[in-house]
């Protein structure tokens, strides 16, 4: 038992100090070094005759530099896309029928949409439901 106390009594008389040594302020980055700047960079010294015969040439005249017209814009256009028979819903070549998109086609008569299905090289008009006339 004596032997906890003891122990006890160390670790709390330890325990400040160590509490005391995380609490300081960390020392300078530069307190173990002096703080040394590199010298300025001086250009390789050159013979003053060299210097004037430098000086001395004239530089050959630039022309006048034409400012150049800006390109035109040219307007985007769609890829032409391979003309694909139509048929209709019977299997009739219908040339009054035009693509608007996958899937639909446009009659030129009736100025209607209809949807259309993939059939051979070309597509074919799905018929509508029996109720929807």
């Amino acid at each position: 038992m004596k032997r906890m106390t003891y122990l006890t009594l160390a670790v709390l008389a330890i325990a400040p100090l160590s509490a005391q040594a995380q609490l300081q302020q960390p020392p300078s980055p530069t307190a173990t070094r002096p703080v040394t700047l590199p010298p300025p960079s001086r250009p390789p010294a050159t013979a003053p005759s060299d210097q004037r015969q430098e000086e001395v040439r004239p530089l050959p005249p630039r022309p006048a530099a034409q400012p150049k017209p800006a390109p035109k814009a040219k307007p985007i256009t769609q890829p032409a896309q391979p003309v694909r028979p139509i048929y209709d819903s019977k299997g009739q070549p219908t040339p009054h029928m035009r693509q608007t998109s996958p899937g639909r086609v446009l009659d030129t008569r009736t100025n209607r949409y209809y949807d259309t299905v993939p059939s051979g090289v070309g597509q074919q008009v799905v018929p509508p439901p029996a109720g929807a006339r």
